[in-house]
């Protein structure tokens, strides 16, 4: 697998919040240079930890120029509508940033906007969270400027201050993503002066290219880790949503000296590690029937074949590694 890189100009903007990355003006500045995703997750922890405000990362991320988002911010800016924008922000995002999963969903009376890193040895990344989701705020308020008095903020990680104007009713952590969930009447609400300029087919032919010019086993690993929790892992529907046929899908695979059950189970495992770290309360059960195991035996000899370790020992290790 390639390290997961991010674009420079994420880098933009903390300056201005006192956190200061050695080197980092000359990169941000350059729209087609990238660092490595656990580079920037990492800097941006030490950051928000050592920054005077809880939400000092939020704050970057509000203020944020979108012209930093490149063809994205340019999609984006350009939208009609709100719901138009958010929809563009979740198709572009891995244009941004890899082993990432931006997703947008309507269910009810309520629109969400999920945002959560992939790879799983990313972690602690809750600053990064603050920063993505207050980007995804700022989009929103620059329609419905009043739009926090109705937001619903979720966080990956335990309950901790966050600094942010609301309530704490607004706000729930150990979730299974970072979210932004908004009524969906605000997706109606129109841009005063959307950029006219702004050509949503360019974004199109960005992301088929990017597509295109990825291996299968990595389309396939990102699919494999946005669907995990879900639990809905079907061979034939995945290879559909890589544009394959599973035979083909088969063929391809094997000319990267993987299949499908080897890609699923590495994927399983480095999820596992997450979890084992994320949720040091929870049963060695949960954790297995959450990562689609019917027996937490069978996740625990899977584990201890590619660990070395099972699974309680390896959580054991890192708390007093932790602590």
């Amino acid at each position: 697998m390639s390290v997961a890189q991010v674009r420079a100009t994420a880098l933009a903007g903390w300056e201005e919040q006192g956190c200061v990355f050695a080197g980092a003006a000359p990169a941000a500045r350059d729209p087609c240079a990238t660092i490595p995703l656990a580079t920037f997750t990492q800097m941006t922890e030490q950051a928000g930890q050592r920054a005077c405000a809880a939400n000092a990362s939020w704050l970057v991320g509000e203020g944020y120029d979108l012209a930093g988002l490149g063809e994205v911010g340019e999609a984006v800016l350009g939208a009609h509508s709100l719901g138009q924008a958010l929809r563009r922000l979740s198709d572009g995002f891995e244009l941004l940033q890899d082993s990432t999963h931006l997703g947008f969903a309507v269910s009810g009376d309520m629109a969400t906007l999920s945002y959560r890193i992939l790879d799983p040895a990313i972690w602690p990344r809750h600053q990064d969270a603050l920063f993505s989701l207050g980007i995804m705020a700022q989009i929103i308020k620059q329609r419905v400027p009043e739009a926090a008095a109705f937001m619903e903020l979720g966080f990956e990680c335990a309950r901790q201050e966050t600094g942010l104007r609301v309530s704490n009713a607004q706000l729930s952590f150990d979730c299974d993503a970072n979210f932004i969930r908004i009524p969906v009447s605000m997706l109606d609400v129109v841009a005063a002066s959307p950029n006219p300029a702004a050509d949503p087919r360019r974004l199109s032919q960005r992301l088929a290219e990017r597509r295109r010019s990825l291996p299968a086993s990595e389309r396939l690993a990102r699919i494999i880790h946005v669907r995990l929790p879900e639990g809905d892992l079907n061979q034939d529907e995945l290879a559909r949503e890589i544009g394959m046929s599973s035979r083909t899908m088969r063929r391809r695979l094997s000319d990267e000296a993987t299949s499908f059950q080897q890609l699923l189970d590495d994927c399983r495992m480095r999820q596992a590690v997450l979890e084992l770290r994320k949720r040091p309360d929870a049963s060695i059960a949960d954790i297995a029937l959450r990562l689609g195991y019917a027996e937490h035996s069978t996740f625990t000899r899977a584990f201890t074949r590619w660990a070395g370790v099972p699974p309680s020992a390896y959580r054991a290790d890192h708390l007093i590694t932790r602590h």
